[in-house]
């Protein structure tokens, strides 16, 4: 009885295993020695990487308004073009603050105590950057650390991570801590600037409206004296009540400026904090990478599938090789 063509291929296929899985265990051997010697190879690869730690440090959004940027005096500055408003929105700039030149100049520039050097050295000299002239050395060592320097933000909650790896776990730590320590002073510097002219514009203001002040006072004083009685005329009653009006004007908003330059005055020699920090870098006790058993196993496995491989694609395809290599040969 005579099979039909499925049944054929069925067996085809079926015997076409049979004869891998045989290819396969009678290089049970050389599997094992390739896998092995790669996997030993793994292990000693593995023991000889540089060892990396990792340290993090969490930023949350500052929730201290500042003082001036409340009442009506916001308004007045606005229209003099002073901004009063401008911490609102400034963890949004805390990841192009942190890896801005004018925050990592000093960080790079900063004296650390590492196991390699224990009387303190700059990244520079930490990470051996030999180069043609300083700013060279300067140029690279930024651009290795804005590599290593790891920030993220969710904008949804505006919190900012920040992460770095170093080959020891204090250094991590401290690199964290001292761009964390940079962006306070980078923005406190400009918060005071800005403080500054605001201060300068009410001290200006307030030239202006006591000068105004004064004015309206001796108009006003000067109607009274002229006019002893104004019950009778409604053009005088209409005269006193504009000149008291200008008085209360310039005196309410005095009053007012007066209290706006000393919150600013105040403001310019405030210490507090200005970044609100959750977490501040921390030296790892455990390293981040190499993972060890991750490379061996993955070697492992690897070697394993690549000899096998190679052992079913020489059975199946050797002969065509071979053929193909002597053809080349003779070209030659």
């Amino acid at each position: 009885m005579e099979e039909n063509p499925s049944q054929q291929a069925e067996k085809e296929s079926r015997s076409d295993w049979m004869d891998i899985l045989s290819v396969l265990w009678h290089s049970r051997k050389f599997i094992r020695i390739v896998t092995g010697g790669v996997t030993v190879l793994a292990v000693i690869i593995s023991f000889l990487l540089p060892e990396y730690f990792r340290s993090t440090a969490i930023l949350l959004p500052d929730t201290d308004k500042s003082k001036l940027a409340s009442g009506g005096m916001s308004d007045l500055a606005a229209l003099a073009g002073v901004s009063v408003n401008g911490e609102v929105a400034l963890v949004k700039l805390y990841p192009t603050i942190i890896r801005s030149e004018s925050v990592l100049r000093n960080v790079i520039y900063s004296r650390y105590k590492t196991k390699a050097y224990p009387d303190s050295a700059n990244l520079i000299q930490f990470w051996e950057i030999k180069e043609k002239n300083s700013e060279r050395e300067y140029e690279v060592a930024l651009l290795a650390l804005r590599t290593a320097l790891e920030v993220s933000m969710d904008i949804k909650i505006g919190v900012v991570t920040m992460a770095i790896e170093t080959e020891e776990p204090q250094l991590s730590a401290d690199i964290l801590n001292n761009i964390i320590r940079e962006v306070e002073i980078n923005i406190r510097m400009k918060r005071n600037s800005n403080v500054s002219e605001q201060r300068m514009w009410i001290d200006a203001r307030l030239v202006e409206v006591k000068a105004d002040l004064s004015k309206a006072e001796n108009a006003f004083k000067i109607f009274r004296e002229k006019n002893r009685s104004v019950s009778g005329s409604p053009q005088l009653l209409l005269d006193e009540e504009r000149l008291m009006r200008e008085v209360q004007i310039n005196s309410t908003m005095y009053v007012e400026l007066k209290k706006q330059y000393e919150l600013a005055k105040i403001e310019e020699i405030r210490t507090t904090p200005i970044i609100n920090v959750l977490d501040y870098g921390r030296a790892a006790a455990k390293k981040d990478r190499p993972k060890k058993g991750t490379i061996v196993l993955i070697s492992m496995i690897l070697a394993f599938v690549g000899s096998a491989s190679y052992r079913v694609i020489e059975h199946l395809y050797g002969k065509t090789l071979s053929g193909w290599y002597h053809k080349f040969r003779m070209l030659q």
